[in-house]
């Protein structure tokens, strides 16, 4: 009878997963004829995603450990050079070299970048300096703003680049911040803004404004910067960009309390609803601009971002994911991509894999998509009027 048993609910779940897959296959392919130039693994990763939003019986930090399980499943098949079809590091790595020397026409063009300094934002200055822009970097580390500056000048062989001090946890720094932007540069000159820096599962922090710090830093400051500096961005041509993730797939309700809420060892949660929140704002906020807005997500790539997550610390996962994960300047493609293309994207869109890919539906209150509620919301908390 045990037997029997067992072998019924093998062939019940091998069943459930046959007709998964075939799901995620046929909407890969339904996508695929949607999109150009799109391969069937982008296709068939983003298939996943959006199905997953809709796993409303799992928790988000379960689904965030899937996402990124699935995504390193991805780089390491499609771009780690295991198959003659796949790409590499040093193939990612030099299309972002192509692109910038395709895009040097920037002379004069201003643009800001918050964490430009690491990480992905590192790369991402580099990039839009050998493309000839003059870059203001908003930094939160109060290191030798001189001997940074110098080393990445020797770097890309550019003196166009000027730090000023920010910290996304405080309103007040990111007003100051505003400020000295204002005093340095006439209005409607700044070309690009982009909202880059991030947390993420932090141990918990309720910051002087009130709110738990991953929501302030991942979308309520970035929000406050972006509305402060409208009036600076070129109407015509500038672009702001904000940096999302994939796991705001994994967030099927925007609870607007949950910035003043607390939580313990899962900082996950509040993660991805940053991460959600800023996703579904961008929607809002390009009906409200001429200017192009986008939110991106740059992949999952190996940065200081995953050092207070304790799985990829441990010693052989660690070195594992050292090969596996994307670089940062891989992880520049795609916000590069958004920041130098000349051509006409939709603004309000999510990007990832260099591509334009679907929301989730989410609720806001357990109630249907009203993205016109948690804007006015958001607006209250960083103290604007709609």
């Amino acid at each position: 009878m045990f037997l029997l048993v067992l072998s019924f609910s093998i062939s019940l779940v091998a069943f459930v997963v046959f007709q998964k897959l075939q799901s995620f296959h046929d909407d890969a392919k339904a996508l695929e004829r949607d999109r150009f130039k799109a391969s069937y693994a982008d296709c068939y990763l983003e298939a996943v995603n959006l199905d997953m939003s809709q796993w409303i019986w799992l928790p988000t930090f379960l689904k965030v450990y899937i996402i990124g399980v699935v995504e390193t499943i991805y780089i390491t098949l499609c771009q780690r050079g295991l198959f003659e079809w796949s790409s590499t590091l040093t193939k990612n790595e030099n299309y972002v070299d192509t692109l910038v020397n395709e895009h040097t026409d920037n002379e004069g063009s201003i643009a800001i970048i918050t964490g430009g300094d690491s990480g992905i934002g590192l790369e991402i200055t580099k990039g839009l300096l050998g493309a000839g822009f003059h870059v203001i970097i908003g930094t939160h580390f109060e290191k030798s703003h001189e001997g940074f500056i110098n080393a990445l000048q020797k770097n890309v062989t550019s003196d166009k680049v000027t730090c000023i001090q920010l910290d996304l946890t405080r309103f007040e720094s990111v007003q100051n911040f505003v400020q000295q932007v204002q005093a340095k540069i006439p209005k409607k000159s700044i070309q690009l803004l982009i909202n880059n820096a991030g947390i993420m599962n932090a141990p918990y922090k309720m910051t002087e404004d009130g709110f738990e710090s991953q929501c302030q830093t991942n979308f309520l400051s970035p929000i406050l910067l972006t509305r402060s500096l409208l009036p600076y961005i070129s109407p015509k041509t500038g672009k702001v960009l904000f940096a999302s993730s994939s796991t705001l797939y994994t967030v099927n309700d925007l609870n607007l309390n949950v910035p003043l809420q607390k939580y313990g060892l899962n900082g996950l949660d509040h993660y991805a609803y940053s991460k959600a929140c800023i996703a579904q704002l961008v929607t809002h906020l390009a009906k409200t601009t001429s200017i192009k807005i986008y939110s991106y997500h740059p992949g999952t790539v190996r940065t200081k971002l995953f050092s207070t997550t304790a799985v990829f610390n441990l010693p052989f996962i660690s070195i594992l994911f050292n090969h596996i994960m994307l670089s940062p300047k891989e992880g520049s493609r795609t916000p590069l991509f958004l920041c130098l293309s000349k051509d006409s994207r939709d603004s309000g869109s999510y990007w990832a894999n260099g591509r334009k890919q679907k929301l989730p539906i989410v609720l806001i209150n357990g109630k249907d998509r009203n993205i016109e509620a948690l804007w006015k919301d958001t607006m209250a908390k960083i103290g604007l009027k709609k």
